[in-house]
């Protein structure tokens, strides 16, 4: 198991984030794909001053990498069909699937490993995956509505709501199309595109008896009503279904913390956690510059 040191500065506080594809693409000198569940082993926060600090990732759920994979394939989907379109183009060599965690996380915001020197390891170019498809507008302002000569592209991100640029547009039949996507939350798409249970049948309250267990099997007329039971109770999901993890902005999952309170030793160990497409978002309470050091195991874990 090949494990890398990533070692990190941060002198503000607010929100900050690690894309440990990038990074590790940029230790070990050749493309790590994100598309990935990343295993963070453990680290340490150096600081002297009382840094705090949260590390949150996408929920680890089964409906997050289900929202991803199908992303993926959507963007596979249209790249070989324009490839087929464009004769002679071919996909870059360091062509791959990239997406951000949140609505907030952007190059700004993003950590770059740095050297003992505090001098930040050269990066190369890591864009991050834009889509395209048609654009519906109502150019006269009468309710008529056509393609505009320039397609809608937006990135993709895990968690949170779609964030457009647009105003609402309503066709002939009441659909609203929201042009000018910037930003498009695979769960959040997954979840409106899915084909919902039937929620509307009551759950009906079984009657209430007073047989002890040992009298289970003494009753002979009882078969309709405990097939009522079988047929009612828990015939409901144990959980929500209008509401899924990391639709919504905000939700993404605390894996671990990091608290130095002023007087206490300078060095403070960073519980390990995983990390899907190896998104990490950090919130920083702090007022001074201090150093993280995460050991991250260099391949992941493909889904």
């Amino acid at each position: 198991m090949s494990v890398t040191r990533l070692v990190y500065e941060v002198s503000t506080t607010g929100d900050h984030y690690i894309d440990l594809a990038k990074d590790l693409s940029i230790i070990n000198r050749k493309l790590i794909r994100q598309k990935q569940i990343f295993t963070v082993m453990g680290g340490i926060m150096h600081d002297s001053q009382g840094a705090q600090m949260e590390f949150m990732v996408a929920p680890h759920t089964w409906t997050t990498k289900l929202a991803i994979n199908r992303a993926f394939k959507q963007w596979r989907k249209l790249q070989s069909q324009t490839y087929k379109r464009h004769e002679g183009l071919t996909a870059p060599k360091w062509n791959d699937f990239k997406v951000y965690l949140d609505v907030s996380h952007n190059a700004a915001r993003t950590l770059t490993p740095i050297y003992s020197s505090g001098v930040p390891h050269a990066a190369g170019e890591w864009n991050y995956s834009t889509l395209t498809q048609p654009k519906l507008i109502d150019a006269n302002g009468d309710g008529t509505l056509g393609f505009d000569a320039n397609a809608d592209q937006w990135d993709l991100q895990v968690v949170g709501e779609h964030a457009t640029s647009g105003n609402p547009v309503t066709t002939g039949s009441g659909q609203t199309l929201v042009p000018n996507y910037t930003r498009v939350g695979m769960i959040k798409s997954w979840y409106d595109s899915r084909a919902v249970p039937d929620t509307a049948v009551p759950d009906n309250t079984p009657d209430t008896r007073m047989d002890p267990l040992s009298n289970l099997f003494d009753i002979a007329d009882d078969d309709g009503e405990h097939a009522l039971i079988i047929e009612t109770e828990n015939d409901q999901a144990p959980y929500d279904y209008n509401r899924v993890q990391g639709a919504g902005n905000g939700e993404t999952q605390v894996v671990s913390v990091a608290d130095n309170s002023v007087g206490e030793p300078d060095v403070t160990t960073v519980p390990g956690f995983s990390a899907i497409c190896g998104l990490i978002k950090i919130n920083v309470v702090s007022e001074n510059t201090f150093k993280l050091i995460l050991d991250v195991q260099t391949e992941g874990e493909r889904f």
